[in-house]
């Protein structure tokens, strides 16, 4: 073995990468994709260390490569609607994510120069074994000069050897691959680099909101979850379908082509909400289409859904909306008070993280 290489299959390698990492010095690991060059993240002058290394501009942007999920969720204890689950799903298949900064609990002291913040998780066993023994994250780039493409095998000795890098032991024997995709959410999202063919979901949902007419209940309840999951995203309400939200109501009984009624027109309107343009429908046209979950303001709503629907109650606390059809505005006005308590449950429920996370 080089004496200046580690093997990092062994404690006593991943010791000595471990303490080389902890004073500051940059070194070559594995990572599921190409191999890269790493740098404990909370060091001052970290970034610009990697810059200059690889000769590119002071300032340019790398991406926190984390341990595991559990470090992730740390670094985002609060993301927007459906972003966590997609997360955990994402990431380990080597999907590199960018977030707005001001969504990330980054470690205090972090010298962070960026808008963003670049979110890699690579599953690579090596990797795996050296990252769970440090106490902080590493900052990574590919090992090349900049504006050339990443090294691999014998070049990749040859421009270590020649930085004066030391390596983990069988770093040149990765095969050469693609770099990670990287999704940025900005909060809306783009494609900065694709290197997969298959598509990609985005984070949202299809919900389906059910009432029994869809002229008072569902119309103001998808119209409040609609509004909060653009809040929460930072978008206008029309852009959430970029993300994959798409928010719809129907109701059991309905006449299709019915405008709202009166005074839920009057309590959407008393928050904000312009449901003017709400045409009724009935649940059979609402099912030609697929939803990822169906929400009833009453267990008689998810009565004779197909089975393999996901069905829930709108209000996760198991409280059926009352109907206030008839009524006078109050009781409507109740109902959206309900409606409003209930959505933000749900809202929550999407920006958690699972509680079974290694």
């Amino acid at each position: 073995m080089s004496a200046n290489s580690f093997d990092l299959t062994t404690h006593p390698g991943q010791a000595d990468a471990a303490q080389r990492l902890a004073a500051g010095e940059v070194i070559a690991i594995p990572t599921d994709t190409v191999p890269g060059l790493a740098v404990r993240a909370d060091l001052p002058g970290a970034a610009d260390l990697l810059a200059k290394l690889k000769g590119s501009k002071p300032g340019r942007p790398f991406t926190l490569h984390m341990a595991h999920l559990r470090a992730v969720r740390e670094l985002l204890p609060q993301p927007p609607p459906g972003l966590a689950a997609w997360m955990e799903e994402q990431l380990p298949l080597g999907v590199s994510v960018l977030v707005p900064r001001g969504w990330a609990n980054l470690p205090k002291g972090m010298d962070w120069a960026w808008q963003q913040v670049g979110i890699r998780l690579p599953m690579h066993p090596t990797y795996q074994a050296l990252t769970d023994i440090l106490s902080f994250p590493l900052l990574m780039t590919s090992i090349n000069t900049s504006g050339q493409p990443p090294l691999f095998a014998e070049d990749l000795l040859v421009w270590l050897d020649q930085h004066g890098v030391a390596f983990a032991e069988g770093v040149d024997s990765i095969p050469a691959t693609l770099p990670s995709s990287i999704v940025s959410f900005a909060p809306e999202p783009e494609w900065v680099r694709k290197e997969i063919e298959t598509e990609i979901p985005m984070p949202g949902k299809r919900v389906l909101v059910l009432c029994s007419g869809n002229i008072c209940r569902s119309p103001v309840a998808e119209a409040i979850l609609r509004e909060m999951v653009a809040q929460a995203w930072q978008v206008p309400s029309n852009r959430l379908e970029a993300l994959g939200w798409v928010f719809a109501s129907a109701g059991t009984f309905a006449m299709s082509g019915g405008a709202i009624s009166e005074h839920s027109f009057t309590v959407g309107q008393e928050m904000g909400l312009d449901l003017s343009a709400h045409r009724s429908q009935h649940l059979d046209d609402a099912l030609s289409q697929p939803w990822d979950l169906v929400l009833g303001m009453g267990p008689n709503h998810l009565d004779g859904l197909p089975g393999d629907l996901n069905a829930d109650l709108f209000d996760m606390t198991g409280r059926p909306v009352p109907d206030p059809f008839g009524g006078e505005l109050q009781h409507y006005q109740i109902m959206r008070d309900h409606l409003i308590e209930a959505a933000r449950l749900r809202v929550q429920s999407w920006c958690q993280w699972s509680q079974d996370q290694s």
